[in-house]
């Protein structure tokens, strides 16, 4: 499903979030990155929906993101930076919820495959509030996942987890885009970014400073490693 951004800007007040930003991707892999307060939590909000652009436009597919949130939304796995889940539901209901949310037919099947996926079948029961860091961020990641929707939007989706979970969750990303899916992913970790993303678009102070492959940007920073990239046009691009 094709995401379509247009010259999108964000004001709080007198500061501007985020000024003209354009993209369009559809069946990728899109890396967002910047340094914090560059502006990224912002354009992953406002194309989930939570909030509105001042100006331009967020379409997914022939949907206007402010004109229908909520039909959009069913097409939308969103991970926040910082997941908040129901902590008196156990990780079944929670996904459940999710489920009927949005409109999903059948989900048992599917719920219980996620689980096992994320090793928490034996969790099944247990309480959120009661589940460490690393197990809430599993499920938050399955909420965002159940369903196969069209569209991932993952914001910093390998914090807290275990090295092996970081590679299997690497690997579960390149299955949804070889099956379609348009993926947008922000990341601090670049190794990541490097491997899975095939366009990269880098922000700082709001503003896009550098996009293209994670080959090209190299080759324009003069540089093998992918997180030097990034200082590059971090420090020295305005």
């Amino acid at each position: 499903m094709r995401l379509s951004i247009s010259n999108v800007t964000k004001r709080y007040g007198d500061l501007t979030a985020l000024h003209p930003f354009s993209m369009d991707s559809e069946g990728e892999i899109c890396g967002l990155i910047g340094n914090n307060g560059a502006g990224k939590s912002t354009l992953l909000k406002m194309i989930v929906g939570l909030i509105f652009p001042g100006k331009g436009k967020i379409a997914l597919g022939d949907l206007d993101v402010k004109k229908m949130p909520e039909t959009v939304k069913r097409h939308i796995g969103y991970l926040p930076e910082s997941p908040l889940l129901y902590p008196r539901l156990t990780p079944e209901e929670l996904l459940f919820y999710v489920a009927e949310i949005k409109g999903i037919q059948k989900a048992k099947d599917e719920i219980a495959y996620w689980l096992e996926i994320f090793g928490l079948s034996e969790k099944r029961n247990a309480l959120l509030n009661d589940l460490s860091f690393g197990m809430k961020k599993k499920i938050a990641i399955a909420s965002a996942l159940i369903g196969r929707p069209a569209l991932l939007i993952l914001d910093e989706p390998f914090n807290g987890l275990d090295v092996a979970t970081m590679e299997s969750l690497s690997e579960i990303i390149l299955k949804r885009r070889a099956d379609g899916a348009t993926i947008v992913l922000s990341s601090h970790l670049m190794t990541y970014i490097d491997r899975l993303c095939e366009r990269v678009f880098i922000l700082k102070e709001g503003q896009l400073v550098a996009e293209g492959t994670p080959k090209a940007l190299k080759t324009r920073a003069n540089q093998t490693s992918f997180h030097e990239t990034f200082l590059y046009f971090t420090k020295v691009s305005s």
